[in-house]
C-alpha cells in the first residue's frame, strides 16, 4: 500500500508542475509578444495560461488587459477605414474586435453602421449604373435604398431627388392613372375656375368632382412647365380649397372649411408603441407640440392610442421617431489608493516608574497582608476592575534599626533598541455600469455601531440605542455622455476611518464616542473615451516627537542621551483616485431627415411641404417613334421687326410645314382648345395676348422657336426627333429643320390648311379663347 500511494503523490506532483511549468511558459511568451507589439497573438498566450492555471489571478488580469488592448485597436483600425470608404474593411475589423471582447456592445455597433454604410454605397453604385442605361425605373429604386440605409448622406440625396423626383404621381396615397406625364403650361386670364379644372381633366385623365359649396370664380393664371400634381396644389392652395382622392382617376374638390373638412377627411387610429421613451413623456411631448383630437396613455404596453387625420398620425410618427431613442450608457473605471507610510523610532532607557518610594515600617511586621495590583479596562459596553498579586521584585528592604526598619523602591529598567517602519496599500477598483445623466453610488467599509445608554423615567430601567455609520470608501458619480462621446462626471469621493473609541458617562447612562477621520473630494470633470484622470494630493501628515530622562542625568552630555528614551512618530497617508470612461453606447444622433421635418400648418398639420411637387423637375418622356428623316426644307429668312399693334393681329407670312409622316397622322385638336407639344421646358414664351375692339382677348398665333443651334445657309438632311409643332385651328404637320436664331424677333409660322393634320400631342400650352 505504501509503495503505489508513494507513486501516486509523485505522479500528481509531477502533473502539477508540468502545469504550473505550461502556464508559466504561455504567460513569458505573451510577456514577449505584448511587447512587441503583437497584442492578439499576446491575448491568445495568456489564454493559454489562464487554461493551464485558472487560479492565478496575474495570469487573468494581463489577459483581461490584453484583450481589452486588442480589440481597441481593432476599433480604431475600422474608424480609420471609415473615414477613407473603405467600409468592407471597417466592417471585418470592428467584427474582428466585437469577436476579441463581446462584453463591449460599442463594437457591434460600429459593425452594424459600417454594414448599412456599405451596402448604401453598393446601392448607390447599382443606382449609377443603371441610370448610365437608361433604366431610370430601376435606378430610382437603388437610390432610394441607398437613401434609406445613408440618409445623412447628400450625393444619394441629390442622386435620389434628380431620378426619384421625375417619376413620382402619387397623391394622398394613390398612385394617380395619368394619361400622359409631359410637363403642362396654363395661361388663363379671368377665367372660369371649373373650366381650368375641366382642361386639367381633359389633359391628365383624371376626373374632377366638386363639393356643391364650391365658388365658380373667375381666376388668372400662369403655369409654366408643371406636372399634374403642381397644377393640382397650386389651384388648390390659392383659392383655398380642400381635395380627396377617391380613386386612381378621381379626385374631390370642396371648400377648405372646418364644416366640409370634418364631413370629407377621414380619421385614422393608430396605436404607438415605445422602446425607450416613457409613454406619459411621450404623451407630453405630443400634446405640446400637437392639437390632437383623442390620445390614450396605455402604461402596462408604454404605448400611445391616437384617433386623429392620418397627417396628424404621420407627424406624430415623426416626433417619436426622433425622439424614442436608446439611453446612452457608460462604465467608469474607478480606482482609489490609499497610500500610509510609517516610520516610528523608540531609543534608549525607559523605566517602569520615574520616581522612588522610601518607607518604614516596624521591626517584625510585614507592610501588608497582601499584595495587590488593580488594572482598569474599558470596552464599549462596561467597564471591567481587575485585582492581581502585585510584583514585589521591585521592593529592596534597604536598612533596620532596632524596632524599625525602612525600604526603597527602585523602578524596572528596560532599554530600547527599536526602529519600526511601515508601508500600507488600500486598493478598491470598483467599475460602475449607470445610464446617461443618473447617479451611481458605491461603498466599501463597515458600518460601525454607536450605543446610546438612556434612563427612564421611573429610574429603575435603561435603554440602549444603536446607531450605525459608514466608515470607508464612497464613491458617487452622476455622468453626462455629450454628443461628441466626451463625458461629464459630477464625482464625489468620501474616505473615513475610526481614530479612536471612548466611552464616557456613569454606568447607567454610558455612551460610545467614536472619533472618524474623513477627507472628502467634490469636482467635475469632463474626459474622453478611455481617457483616465488622476487626482492626487490627498495627503496626510502625522508627526509626533517625545522624549523622557531622568532629571539632571539626561542633561549630562555624552551620558544623557543613554539615560533618556527618544520616541518619534512619523505617519503619512495620501490618497489618489483614478478614474476612466468607457462608453458601451454613445448618444444615438438621428440625421437630420428624422429630426427637422416640415410639420404643415398651425391647423392642419402635415409632414407634406406645402406646394412640395414644386421641388421635382417635370418628367419628359422619351419619343414613342424612332426619329425619322425630314425632307430638306429651305430655311426661314428673318424679318424685320413690326411695330407692335395690341389692336390688331400682328401679320405673319405664311411658311408651309414639311409633310409629316404617315405613322403620325391622327385626327385634329378639337376646338376651342389649343394645344402645341412641348418637347422642352426651356421653350420660349407665347405671344402676347391680341385685344380686339370688342373687348375679347384671345392669343396671337403661336410662335416656333427653335434652339440655339447654328445651321448652314442650306439645311442638310439629319436625323431630328419630334420638333414642337405650333397648333392653330387647324394643327401643323411635324418637323422642320433648325434655323438660325435671329438678332430680330423670331418669326411667326402660321400652318398650311390644306396640309396633313397631326396627332394631339400628349402636353399642351392652355390659352383662354
Amino acid at each position: 500500500m505504501t509503495r503505489p500511494l508513494y507513486i501516486g503523490i509523485v505522479f500528481i506532483t509531477l502533473v502539477a508542475l508540468s502545469g504550473c511549468s505550461a502556464a508559466r511558459k504561455n504567460y513569458n511568451q505573451g510577456k514577449d509578444l505584448e511587447e512587441q507589439g503583437k497584442l492578439e497573438e499576446a491575448m491568445f498566450r495568456y489564454a493559454e495560461a489562464v487554461k493551464h492555471a485558472p487560479n492565478e489571478s496575474e495570469y487573468r488580469v494581463k489577459f483581461l488587459n490584453t484583450r481589452m488592448a486588442a480589440a481597441r485597436g481593432r476599433e480604431q483600425e475600422g474608424d480609420a477605414l471609415v473615414k477613407a470608404g473603405n467600409y468592407a474593411g471597417a466592417v471585418t475589423a470592428y467584427q474582428t474586435a466585437a469577436g476579441l471582447d463581446g462584453s463591449q456592445p460599442r463594437l457591434v455597433q460600429k459593425g452594424a453602421n459600417a454594414i448599412r454604410l456599405r451596402d448604401a454605397a453598393a446601392a448607390y453604385q447599382e443606382g449609377q449604373a443603371l441610370e448610365k442605361g437608361n433604366k431610370l425605373r430601376e435606378a430610382a429604386t437603388a437610390y432610394g435604398r441607398a437613401l434609406d440605409l445613408a440618409p445623412e448622406n447628400k450625393e444619394y440625396t441629390t442622386a435620389a431627388l434628380r431620378i426619384a423626383g421625375l417619376r413620382k404621381s402619387k397623391l394622398d396615397g394613390f398612385e394617380l392613372q395619368l394619361k400622359s406625364k409631359q410637363p403642362i403650361t396654363l395661361r388663363f386670364r379671368e377665367t372660369r375656375l371649373k373650366d381650368i379644372f375641366s382642361v386639367v381633366s381633359q389633359l391628365s385623365g383624371i376626373n374632377f368632382i366638386f363639393d356643391p359649396d364650391v365658388k365658380d370664380q373667375s381666376v388668372t393664371i400662369t403655369l409654366e412647365n408643371a406636372t399634374f400634381q403642381q397644377a393640382t396644389d397650386l389651384l388648390t392652395g390659392m383659392y383655398k380649397l380642400g381635395h380627396k382622392v377617391l380613386n386612381e382617376s378621381t379626385i374631390l374638390i370642396y371648400p377648405q372649411s372646418a364644416e366640409k373638412t370634418k364631413q370629407y377627411q377621414d380619421m385614422q387610429l393608430r396605436t404607438f408603441h415605445l422602446n425607450y421613451l416613457e409613454a406619459k413623456k411621450a404623451a407630453n411631448l405630443i400634446r405640446t407640440m400637437l392639437q390632437v383630437r383623442k390620445l390614450y396613455i396605455n402604461e402596462d404596453a408604454n404605448a400611445l392610442v391616437v384617433r386623429d387625420t392620418r397627417d396628424v398620425n404621420d407627424v406624430i410618427e415623426k416626433i417619436l421617431e426622433a425622439n424614442d431613442q436608446p439611453e446612452a450608457e457608460v462604465v467608469l473605471d474607478v480606482e482609489v489608493i490609499e497610500i500610509s507610510d510609517k516610520n516610528a523610532l523608540n531609543f534608549g532607557l525607559l523605566l517602569s516608574d520615574y520616581n522612588v518610594q522610601l518607607g518604614a515600617f516596624k521591626g517584625g511586621k510585614l507592610l501588608a497582608t497582601t499584595l495587590k495590583d488593580t488594572t482598569t479596562t474599558s470596552t464599549t459596553s462596561d467597564t471591567i476592575t481587575t485585582t492581581t498579586n502585585a510584583g514585589i521584585d521591585n521592593l529592596v528592604r534597604a536598612f533596620r534599626m532596632g524596632p524599625f526598619g525602612g525600604y526603597v523602591t527602585v523602578p524596572n529598567a528596560q532599554y530600547n533598541f527599536g526602529k519600526t517602519l511601515a508601508n500600507g496599500e488600500v486598493l478598491s477598483n470598483p467599475k460602475l455600469r449607470v445610464k446617461n445623466k443618473e447617479k451611481a453610488k458605491f461603498n466599501v467599509g463597515t458600518r460601525v455601531p454607536i450605543t446610546t445608554t438612556t434612563m427612564a423615567t421611573t429610574g429603575t430601567t435603561s435603554q440602549v440605542n444603536v446607531q450605525y455609520v459608514d466608515v470607508g470608501v464612497k464613491v458617487n458619480a452622476e455622468p453626462t455622455i455629450q454628443l461628441n462621446n466626451e463625458v461629464s462626471i459630477k464625482l464625489g469621493l468620501e474616505v473615513s476611518s475610526i481614530i479612536s473609541r471612548e466611552t464616557v458617562g456613569g454606568k447607567d447612562s454610558a455612551t460610545t464616542v467614536v472619533t472618524i477621520g474623513t477627507r472628502n473630494l467634490d469636482t467635475v470633470l469632463s474626459l474622453k473615451d478611455g481617457e483616465t484622470s488622476v487626482i492626487g494630493g490627498l495627503i496626510a501628515n502625522t508627526k509626533s516627537d517625545s522624549k523622557q530622562k531622568i532629571f539632571i542625568l539626561g542633561d549630562i552630555p555624552l551620558i544623557g542621551p543613554l539615560l533618556s528614551n527618544t520616541k518619534t512618530d512619523n505617519d503619512k497617508t495620501e490618497l489618489i483616485l483614478a478614474i476612466t470612461p468607457r462608453l458601451v453606447r454613445g448618444v444615438t444622433v438621428q440625421s437630420r431627415k428624422v429630426t427637422s421635418f416640415i410639420s404643415g400648418k398651425e391647423d392642419d398639420p402635415s409632414v407634406t411641404p406645402p406646394y412640395a411637387s414644386f421641388e421635382q423637375e417635370p418628367e419628359y418622356a422619351a419619343p414613342a417613334v424612332p426619329p425619322v428623316m425630314a425632307p430638306p426644307v429651305p430655311a426661314i429668312k428673318p424679318q424685320p421687326p413690326q411695330p407692335s399693334n395690341r389692336l390688331a393681329p400682328l401679320p405673319a407670312p405664311p411658311v408651309k410645314a414639311a409633310p409629316a409622316p404617315p405613322q403620325q397622322l391622327a385626327a385634329p385638336v378639337p376646338s376651342p382648345v389649343d394645344a402645341t407639344k412641348s418637347a422642352s421646358p426651356n421653350q420660349g414664351q407665347q405671344p402676347p395676348p391680341i385685344r380686339k375692339p370688342n373687348g375679347v382677348f384671345k392669343m396671337a398665333p403661336p410662335v416656333l422657336q427653335q434652339q440655339n443651334v447654328p445651321a448652314p445657309p442650306q439645311a442638310v438632311p439629319k436625323p431630328l426627333p419630334p420638333q414642337p409643332v405650333a397648333v392653330t385651328p387647324v394643327p401643323v404637320p411635324l418637323p422642320i429643320p433648325p434655323v438660325p436664331e435671329p438678332p430680330q424677333p423670331p418669326p411667326v409660322v402660321e400652318s398650311d390648311p390644306a396640309s396633313e393634320t397631326t396627332p394631339p400631342p400628349e402636353s399642351a400650352v392652355i390659352t383662354d379663347p
